[in-house]
């Protein structure tokens, strides 16, 4: 499963201004990132009229718009899904997953705070907080960097998370490992996530380490 960073601030600080940036400095040193933005209200995500619309509206439970260059969906849900479900459905083949949102979720959280627009950082803090991002001084012992300072904070999050990333897998059968390849390696990868954020949606799965054994085979 790939590193998941959120992005947290109080309204209006620009969060989504500085995920702008930073996802521009990602792209240009070629790693693939997937984006969630939380929403805690009911919403609509089609453009009214249009044909995938009138397909959910007439009682359509998914609708998939399918095209050359991209796919989009709508999907009913029950409830508000866990962020380890969808990164395993959605983002297993990201190098690295940003949230916009979820400040109370146990990942690793990096802070907006703009004294321009006024009032304090927000309260709360826990371990979880990793660094600030803000055009004031910040009474914290945590990384802080300017508004502008995109280059040096992707360096921080690369080098802090994604460089740290380890999973690995082995295969056994009949007391010998079978050696995988990179891509086999990743699907197998991507199939038991799958599987567990479906069984196990409690579960951290931020770090696993795969080894599997049949002595059947």
């Amino acid at each position: 499963m790939p590193p998941i960073i959120s992005f947290i601030a109080r309204p209006n600080h620009g969060k989504t201004t500085l995920l702008e940036k930073l996802l521009a400095e990602f792209a240009h040193r070629g790693l693939r990132v997937g984006v969630i933005k939380h929403h805690v209200h009911d919403f609509e995500f089609d453009k009214k009229g249009k044909d995938t619309w009138r397909h959910k509206q007439a009682g359509a439970h998914t609708v998939i718009l399918s095209s050359p260059s991209g796919i989009g969906m709508t999907r009913d849900v029950d409830a508000d899904m866990p962020i380890p479900e969808l990164v395993a459905r959605y983002f297993h083949d990201m190098d690295l997953v940003c949230t916009e949102g979820y400040k109370w979720e146990g990942y690793p959280k990096v802070e907006v705070f703009r004294r321009a627009i006024g009032g304090e950082p927000l309260a709360g803090r826990n371990e979880t907080w990793v660094a600030f991002v803000s055009d004031a001084e910040i009474n914290t012992d945590l990384p802080c960097f300017g508004l502008d300072d995109i280059v040096t904070l992707a360096d921080f999050l690369l080098t802090t998370f994604i460089k740290k990333r380890r999973v690995t897998s082995s295969l056994h059968c009949a007391g010998r490992e079978i050696a995988l390849s990179a891509a086999e390696s990743k699907h197998l990868e991507n199939v038991v996530l799958t599987t567990l954020a479906s069984l196990r949606p409690q579960e951290d799965l931020r770090h696993i380490s795969l080894k599997i054994n049949n002595d059947d085979c």
